[in-house]
């Protein structure tokens, strides 16, 4: 099937087309990274480009919901606008954040953050910073452009460092392993499970 995606980020968007692919669809039109309020404001109202041919994902991060649960958060965003959304329409929450799907690919990240895999989570979904550890992670890194792009340097402002979004897009596009993924991320393979029921 072809489906269509609405996600916040850059990140978001490299890691939805990932799955996608996984899943066995088409990529169908994206429309573009708004944020996380945009999200919040409009994503029930891309029910409408959900058909009997054409499928449309919605991804953000719950974090942003600033909710403590999913069916409230889900009940904001989507139910209290249309109660019943097409079958074709998904709507997926990252817990807490896209970055905890990426650790949990546990071997994965460790190779390609050049670390021991000691140093990554066994349950990334119960961090509510995962984007912080992946920085903490990157500090430990054997590979100076690793510590220099993912980390910031000591004492400044910025939260993530300067190659941040470009070295977690190349993990994303080419090294991810959704396969190992889903098994440490529940709400990744809730989406995977969903998108392979969609043709």
């Amino acid at each position: 099937m072809v489906i269509s995606l609405l996600a916040e980020g850059h990140l978001e968007i490299a890691a939805a087309t990932r799955v996608l692919k996984f899943c066995g669809h088409e990529i169908g039109t994206v429309f573009g990274t708004k944020g996380c309020n945009y999200i919040k404001e409009k994503a029930a109202v891309f029910n409408n480009y959900a058909t009997s041919q054409t499928g449309m994902l919605v991804l953000t991060d719950f974090r942003d919901s600033g909710e403590d649960c999913i069916l409230t958060a889900l009940n904001e965003y989507v139910y209290k606008k249309y109660p019943f959304p097409s079958d074709t329409y998904l709507f997926c929450f990252s817990i807490y954040e896209l970055e905890s799907w990426l650790l949990a690919d546990n071997s994965g990240f460790a190779k390609f953050m050049n670390v021991a895999v000691s140093n990554i989570p066994l349950d990334p979904e119960s961090d509510n910073d995962p984007k912080k550890t992946i920085v903490n992670i990157a500090r430990k890194s054997k590979t100076r452009s690793i510590r220099e792009g993912v980390a910031p340097p000591p004492g400044h402002r910025a939260k993530v460092g300067p190659e941040y979004f470009s070295l977690m897009s190349e993990f994303i596009m080419y090294h991810w392993n959704i396969e190992n993924a889903i098994k440490r991320a529940p709400s990744l393979e809730w989406c995977v499970n969903k998108l392979k029921k969609m043709d």
